[in-house]
């Protein structure tokens, strides 16, 4: 479900009005919760199963490395008897069909099985039972063990069995295909056989999302949630569920204690912010999408001008289309009540690549920061091993964001400009005058520039899967070939127009909107809530005109989606 459709609006009202008649905060959770998994599922109601597998997984971890009278062999059996139920609801009935009528505006055909066809149905459904029935005695040998050795049992059965769905979904053909290409490569023939398998929506997102609710447990710094379904409401809560930004337990969990209460303050707040976030989805990034795809669909032949106006014009439909959706997910959270955090700080303003790491995606660097390169060692280790766990850091954080391996050479890039950017800050910050004169404006929009290109550079590696497609582009990217012509991209018609028209109007209100934060620390988003009511009218009119005018023949799927 797509935050600019009808039916997301049906439910976003429905679950407004329920919050509004609906005080006791149990009944609230679990009208948010069945939104929640409703808003899910309409994709594809299989992959629920994997939102309540993870659920149950990290309760009981969480229990168990406290070691907690509340689980006791019966609440385990129970769990056990919730994963086989949720199972065969998700799985056996034949959703798939029934979904894809729907979706296609008619009622399925008659005579469609009641009975879902696919195939690995039953080997699913028999995974579910052995996890169900080896889950409870698996709590009970663990639970026997020292306190050291019982925690660190509980959490790696928890990042085993995260990880371990992640892995088989997101990046077994990824592996597969690699075996097969460096067997090759070295004279051999392996038969593995890859797998039709579909990739859940906003995987890599949630995975995060309840590993930092055990790691959490674990550390000391959160105690155990003992309702399940208000862990159920973290782990699926919709407004940030497929992507992001990634919460953690004590940015939202807190917020449960008490009833949530609808505010005029907050629904006017968040209804700037969501118009400015569906703004830059629908207006600029969607727009700006159809001439990035002309470009790097065949890249080959392509001029270097048309190569960078591709790159950049991907800059702006990236930003704005991930951008745009986090202010859509925190303008919806704090209607109701509950602020998730900023996951962008005008990141393409940054003159360093460390400070456009801090600005773009914060809740994903910070994630890496707190729960992979510390724990490594972070900089408390030598200098090697530093940029050693730098590198590894940034290499996974490269591989999180896709099964190819174009995604893993953005990651290495990426980590090579962090770790060069960290040895070029310490060497400046030890000559008094060259950290002066490094802070001089004319210095600040030369390092801007540079970090500019960089980062674009960046979004060209991002972009481009095919290896030969990447290396003509890269090549006509840092080499100008001299060449002016950009009749390639396709100029002659009105499409070309229309991306480079969405993408000056961004940058002219992003220029401003940097403008009013440098100088008054608030945005365009929180000014417009407190401008006379005629002001806001204009505003409401003109976006209502650019929606009416500008809105794209379809509606195009966030591209943090497929992450």
């Amino acid at each position: 479900m797509l935050f600019q459709t009808t039916e997301f609006l049906v439910l976003l009202t429905v679950v407004l009005i329920a919050i509004m008649v609906i005080r006791r905060r149990r009944f609230q959770h679990g009208v948010l919760t069945a939104a929640s998994f409703l808003f899910y599922g309409w994709w594809d109601v299989r992959f629920l199963l994997l939102i309540v597998l993870s659920t149950v997984v990290d309760y009981s971890a969480a229990m168990g490395i406290v070691k907690s009278r509340r689980m006791t062999m019966a609440r385990g059996m129970m769990l056990g008897m919730l994963l086989i139920g949720a199972a065969v609801f998700f799985l056996l009935p034949n959703w798939p069909d029934w979904q894809a009528a729907l979706k296609a505006g008619r009622m399925p055909e008659p005579g469609t099985p009641w009975i879902a066809r696919w195939s690995g149905l039953f080997p699913s459904i028999g995974l579910v039972v052995v996890i169900a029935i080896l889950g409870p005695l698996t709590y009970v040998l663990w639970a026997r063990l020292k306190d050291a050795s019982r925690r660190r049992a509980f959490l790696l059965t928890s990042i085993t069995v995260n990880l371990g769905v992640l892995a088989f979904f997101k990046y077994f053909n990824f592996f597969v295909d690699s075996a097969h290409g460096i067997a090759g490569s070295l004279g051999y023939d392996i038969s593995i056989t890859t797998l039709e398998v579909a990739l859940p929506v906003g995987i890599s997102f949630y995975t995060f999302q309840t590993m930092s609710y055990t790691i959490d447990v674990y550390r000391g710094k959160l105690r155990p949630e003992k309702s399940l379904l208000r862990l159920g409401l973290y782990v699926s809560y919709f407004p940030q569920l497929v992507a992001g930004p990634i919460l953690r337990p004590s940015e939202f969990l807190p917020s449960l204690r008490k009833s949530w209460v609808l505010r005029a303050e907050n629904l006017r707040s968040g209804f700037n912010l969501a118009l400015i976030g569906l703004f830059k989805k629908v207006i600029i990034a969607d727009n700006v999408a159809p001439l990035v795809d002309v470009i790097f669909a065949r890249p080959e032949g392509q001029s270097s001008i048309v190569i960078m106006l591709g790159t950049f014009l991907f800059a702006v439909q990236i930003y704005c289309d991930f951008s745009g959706y986090t202010d859509i997910a925190r303008a919806i959270s704090r209607m109701f009540g509950v602020e998730i955090p900023i996951n962008f700080n005008f990141p393409y303003f940054s003159t360093s690549i460390t400070q456009f790491w801090r600005r773009w995606h914060i809740s994903l660097s910070s994630w890496l920061r707190d729960y992979l390169y510390i724990p490594l060692g972070g900089s408390r280790v030598s200098i090697p091993m530093t940029y050693v766990n730098l590198m590894i850091t940034m290499l996974l954080g490269g591989l999180w964001h896709g099964a190819s391996w174009n995604f893993v050479v953005w990651g290495g890039y990426q980590g090579a400009l962090l770790a060069g950017n960290k040895v070029l800050a310490e060497f400046t910050s030890k000559v008094s005058w060259l950290d002066r004169w490094s802070r001089h404006w004319a210095v600040l929009v030369v390092r801007w520039g540079i970090t500019t290109y960089l980062w674009l550079l960046g979004w060209l590696i991002f972009r481009v899967t095919n290896f030969s497609d990447l290396w003509y582009c890269v090549k006509k990217f840092v080499i100008f070939d001299g060449s002016l012509g950009i009749g390639a991209a396709g100029l002659g018609r009105g499409d070309p127009f229309t991306a480079v028209g969405a993408a000056a109007v961004f940058f002219l209100l992003h220029a401003l909107d940097y403008l009013l934060s440098c100088r008054t620390g608030s945005t365009f988003a929180t000014r417009l809530g407190t401008v006379p009511y005629p002001v806001r009218a204009g505003v409401y009119a003109l976006a209502g005109f650019a929606f009416f005018f500008a809105w794209p023949a379809r509606n195009g799927a966030f591209i943090y989606f497929q992450f």
